[in-house]
This record gives C-alpha cells, structure tokens and sequence, in this order.
C-alpha cells in the first residue's frame, strides 16, 4: 500500500510531536508507505522565531495580507518546554499604536477581543487560547486574527528566556478570494519581517513520512484554445520550483525528503468540477478533451502545479518499488530514493545528509527501480570488473530484459546454462557506453533455474534466473 496526500498545514509544532505525525508514524510500516507533499509556501514569509534573553526580551511584527478584502489569519506560536511567553495583538494606525488586547500571557485560557480602528468606525475581532504544555509538553498560543479595519495588525512577543517559533497559517486558494497572509516589518523601526525558513508542511514532520518537494519540468504549455501559456516569470527548468517549501524542521532534520516534478503536470481534471470544463473558470489550464462515445460526456485533462503535484509522482515510483518487494519499509524505501536521486547543475552539490531545499535531489524511477532489481537478484561477480546489470522481470514466464550500464563500449558475451551448468544458448553483444537493453525469450525452455552469464573484457556476472 503506497497512500499520497496532498495536503498540508503549518499549524503544528514542526518537530514531529503533533497527533496526525503520530498516527501516520504508526500506520507506517513494511509494505506501507505514506507520501505528502512538502507545502506550497516556498516564497511566503510566513515563519519568525526568537530566543530571548534578559536583555532581549520582545519581538514585534505585523501580519499583512494579499487580499486588501479579506484579511484573515491564525498564528500559532511554540516556545521551549517549562518556558512561557506573552503575546499582545493591536491596531496601527500610520506606525501609531491604538487599540490592542494588552499583554496576554499563557494561563490556559481563551480572550476574545474587539478592538476598534483610528477611524472609531471598524473592528479587528482576536481570539487568543493558550496553553502551558500541549501534548509535546511545549507552551502554545494561537491567536485568530480577523480584520475589518483599514489599519494594520501588529503582533508582540514577549519573554525572558527561551525560544519561539511561529507561523502565520491562514491561506485560501479558491476563486473568490484567493489570498495569504505574512509576517513583515512595513518599515517600521524595531519590527521584524518573517522569513521562508521551516515553511514546510507540520502534517509531513512524521519520522516515516517521505516528505516531497517540486521542482519545474515545464514552463510553457499550449491550452485546448490553441493558445500557448507561460507560468510566471522566475520559474526556470529543471530547477527548483519558487513555491516549494523549504526545512528544516524545529527538531533540525533536514527536509524535505527529496524532490519530484511540479510544475506544470498534465494531470486528469475532476469531471464534477465545472471549473475545468469548456466554458469554465479553469478552462485556460486545459490541454485535452475526451468524449465517451456511449454517454457523450467530455473528460477534460489540464495541467496541475504544486508540491500536491510532485507528491503524487513520487507516490508512484513508491508503488513501483513496492510491486517488485512488497515489504519495504519506509526506511527501505527511502534509502533507495536517496542513493538513487538525480544531482546535476541545479541542485548542486547535496551533502549526504540533504539539503532544505532539495531533500537528496531530483527522483529517479528508472534508477531506484534498477537499484532494487539488481538488491533482489542473486548475481555473482569474478574479475577486475563488476558487471553493471539486471535481468528483469524476474522471475517470470520467459520474456527477460537484460539491463547493462555500461563504462565504455564494450563486447560482450551472453550466455544460458541450466542448473548443472551445462549452457543451453549464447550471443555477442555489442554495447556502447550508458545504458543498454538486450530480450532474452527463454519461453521454450522448461520451468526451473537457470543462470545468464554476462562476460566481459575484465569480469563477469552471472545472474540467478526464475522461469516460472
């Protein structure tokens, strides 16, 4: 079982603590992968952190909004085990502070607060609940932000020792309004602007969970209109996408996990959705249409762009993975994706443990797949020089794929034996350097075990061969 999500949340305390990493950790397991998508907030400024000191004692912000009329919010802040903090939200008025909520500090409460703007005309409603030690035992506050005035929401932090993170969560992707929310310092003197650090998803903090960024496969696409479409400027192939989100997590592991294509993804559309259909909101985003000749009903395909994109295409590779060892184990599973993964000019040199941007790199099928086949295959190595190959599928009931990466061009001998060793067919084989595919039909020969021997200049390899 291979289970994508492609959902995500910055409510949380990013160090793996939360209830839903601790379900996914626990329904996690040999032959039982969960996939999510590392989170779309790559660019968002939507994460400070603080440690305070005697003589540092306060951090002030303010949240903003990309939608002037809607402006709506939630943040969620987490301090240090025993450590507790103070928050207070207030109105601005031209970098003048009015109506504010006063300093609020962690008593396991909820206050509801009104708060009246310059204007005595509009409102700013605040909820603050907090909480002393949470299931993590850490000290939280989430403070419900929802602002009908023209001035601007500032937000203060107060302690004396300990650290803080916290993340300004609320988001809306639909048509309507379409908006988010950041933490910035509008030029004024002794506030801070948030940062795009730990902007990855608190749903995939989970020690099991493969966590996947985006990177851009595509920049341009031609729609079912005729018309050819560009993504926004900045985005560049092969490298990695603006929106995906960056690690590392509170606890310091490096995420995401690795990173998969997801940008500009041709996807199937959602045939209840009257959106993406011929005259629909969406309809510059088709590419194909397919009608069903019994019912006359049109199916529309499009493209599809978000880590909710990349994370589907790496739960597929899983699946491949699992189709040839069923009982992989999250663990196992990574480990290839890792030794496997694509590093080129875009990701630059990774270190082994990763990066916060890229994971290990780019996924690679074909390699993680070969990798397994060639762990699974009982293959026997003599000389100076180890075979690079696979057979596969194996086993089966005879149409083999012989699978040879090779150095430099080379000729090679392929050759059959039964059990006794006794060889039932050879060939030459002319391969040149990288990758090089030769079929073997054994269909005429009867059920059992055979070895196919693979000769070269300085060694050889003999493969263990099921025919079933």
């Amino acid at each position: 079982i291979v289970v994508n999500i492609s959902w995500g949340s910055q409510s949380g305390p990013h160090d793996g603590s939360s209830l839903v990493n601790q379900a996914f950790d626990a329904l996690a397991g040999n032959g039982k992968i969960i996939v999510m998508s590392a989170g779309n907030d790559g660019e968002d400024k939507i994460h400070m952190a603080k440690t305070f000191t005697p003589a540092d004692t306060v951090v002030n912000t303010f949240l903003t909004f990309s939608a002037p009329g809607y402006k709506r919010t939630w943040i969620d802040i987490w301090g240090d085990t025993a450590e507790k903090f103070c928050v207070k939200t207030s109105l601005f008025s031209k970098g003048i502070e009015g109506s504010t909520t006063n300093e609020i500090c962690i008593d396991n409460g909820i206050t509801y607060d009104t708060l009246i703007s310059a204007n005595g005309l509009d409102t700013c409603f605040v909820e603050t609940i907090t909480s002393d030690a949470e299931y993590n035992l850490k000290p939280r506050v989430t403070i419900s932000v929802y602002n009908k005035a023209k001035d601007s929401v500032g937000l203060s932090v107060t302690g004396k020792s300990g650290s803080i993170d916290m993340w300004n969560e609320y988001y809306y992707y639909g048509y309507t309004y379409g908006f988010s929310s950041e933490f910035a310092d509008l030029g004024i003197p002794g506030a801070t602007g948030g940062n795009t650090a730990t902007t990855i998803s608190d749903m995939g903090a989970g020690e099991k969970t493969l966590l996947v960024a985006a990177f851009t496969t595509k920049t341009t696409f031609k729609n079912i209109l005729g018309g050819t479409l560009a993504v926004s400027s900045g985005y560049v192939r092969d490298s990695i996408a603006l929106f995906s989100s960056h690690g590392p997590y509170v606890d310091g592991r490096i995420k995401p996990d690795i990173a998969a294509p997801g940008m500009v993804v041709l996807s199937s559309m959602n045939s209840h959705n009257p959106a993406y259909t011929a005259a629909g909101s969406q309809r510059f985003y088709l590419t194909h249409k397919y009608t069903d000749a019994p019912s006359g009903k049109d199916f529309y395909y499009g493209v599809f762009s978000g880590t909710s994109a990349a994370s589907p295409m790496a739960a597929g590779v899983v699946a491949l993975l699992l189709q040839r060892d069923p009982t992989l184990s999250p663990e196992r599973v990574k480990e290839i994706l890792f030794a496997t993964a694509i590093k080129d000019k875009y990701t630059g040199a990774l270190p082994a443990a990763g990066n916060n941007i890229w994971g290990h790199g780019k996924i690679n099928a074909y390699q993680a797949i070969r990798q397994l086949l060639t762990e699974l295959s009982v293959i026997t190595y003599t000389g100076k020089e180890k075979l690079d190959c696979v057979l596969f599928p194996n086993p089966n009931e005879g149409n083999f794929t012989l699978d040879y990466l090779a150095a430099h061009n080379d000729q090679l001998l392929v050759s059959v034996s039964d059990m006794s060793g006794r060889i039932l067919s050879s060939q030459d084989w002319k391969v040149n350097s990288g990758q090089n595919m030769l079929p073997l039909n054994l269909s005429s020969y009867a059920k059992g075990i055979y070895f196919v021997k693979v000769e070269g200049k300085e060694g050889s390899a003999s493969i263990k061969t099921v025919l079933q």
